[in-house]
């Protein structure tokens, strides 16, 4: 079971430092819906009925004799499993004894019960934090085969098992591939963005994003200081910096760096070697993300038991994903 305080906790009481010890840095990689498309009403299975677009379909009309020349209008089927996710995590008052966070129990017999007050409040929003980033991650790194990661089935996985995305897949040669240069990860960004099939060239460029380990990310905003690039490029939205290639928003996958190194997934395996930066050039509608919102056995809830003088948070909820089209997707690695 989970322990979400830290042990030995020492500090000298300033009556403002409860955030500091709680919000520890959490890496939140991204906005979930906005950079992904979430279906809100998945019960268990859902099938997603895709269609490829249909091309040299015009043919010279002779006579009805022609029509043994149509073609088919294929429909594919692709399934999105939303399995039962659980959070469970618990937390002693005792761990705080002895420290100024003591002073915010509560009084009499209720003394070690920390609900509803600011310290129970803080472990549920670091909590929260937690599921967030935790979302992202098995979106991307699921894998059914390792511990952690086993809740569900992710992109990575997805398609890297998928021979025509994995197949597709672009390489730019860098020098240290653990750490690539300012020139070599725009070289890399561009080779995915000049690569990528022409049905996801066509998606209009506010409706796609280029997922990239943060490594990637730093080394590309090096091309952008000191040049004109950073007035046309880069940009603040909504209190937040967003940085751009060809008008296509650049996300670090802070959570990459985490998958990468508990993960050796297909899609980043070159020639039998195993690489840790690359960028994924999708659109967005592309990427689903699966859940049942009116799931009644869904909820996050905290609540004290006094016979094990803990608080305890549980969390429910259901979480599949799926991609839908080879075509709207390009990966690219640095080797």
């Amino acid at each position: 079971m989970a322990n979400v305080a830290n042990d030995n906790i020492t500090a000298t009481y300033s009556g403002a430092d409860l955030n500091e010890i709680f919000y520890e840095p959490v890496f939140r990689s991204d906005d979930i819906m906005r950079n992904y498309r979430v279906l809100p009403n998945v019960k268990h299975v859902m099938n997603v009925y895709t269609s490829a677009a249909l091309t040299k379909i015009v043919q010279p009309y002779t006579d009805c004799s022609n029509a043994s020349g149509s073609q088919n209008f294929n429909i594919d089927d692709k399934t999105i499993t939303a399995g039962r996710c659980r959070v469970a995590l618990e937390q002693c008052s005792k761990e705080f004894f002895g420290t100024y966070i003591e002073e915010m129990y509560r009084s009499g017999v209720d003394v070690m019960n920390v609900e509803g007050t600011q310290l129970g409040d803080a472990i549920v929003n670091r909590a929260v934090a937690g599921v967030g980033s935790d979302i992202v991650r098995l979106a991307w790194g699921g894998d059914a085969s390792t511990s952690n990661y086993d809740a569900l089935t992710g992109w990575m996985s997805l398609m890297g098992s998928d021979t025509t995305v994995n197949g597709a897949k672009v390489t730019t040669t860098c020098t240290a591939p653990t750490a690539p240069t300012a020139g070599e990860a725009i070289a890399l960004i561009r080779q995915a963005y000049d690569s990528a099939p022409a049905a996801l060239q066509q998606v209009p460029a506010g409706e796609k994003k280029m997922f990239v380990t943060p490594k990637v990310f730093n080394a590309y905003l090096a091309n952008l200081e000191g040049s004109s690039a950073d007035l046309a490029i880069v940009n603040t939205q909504d209190g937040l910096r967003r940085v751009s290639f060809r008008g296509v928003e650049l996300v670090p996958m802070y959570e990459w760096d985490t998958i990468l190194t508990d993960l050796n997934p297909a899609i980043f395996v070159d020639s039998a070697s195993n690489y840790n930066n690359g960028v994924c050039y999708c659109a967005v509608e592309n990427l689903i993300i699966g859940t049942d919102v009116t799931d009644p056995e869904g909820s996050f809830k905290v609540f004290y038991d006094d016979l094990e003088e803990k608080m305890f948070f549980r969390g429910y909820f259901k979480l599949g994903v799926q991609f839908l089209y080879p075509s709207l997707v390009q990966w690219g690695l640095c080797i």
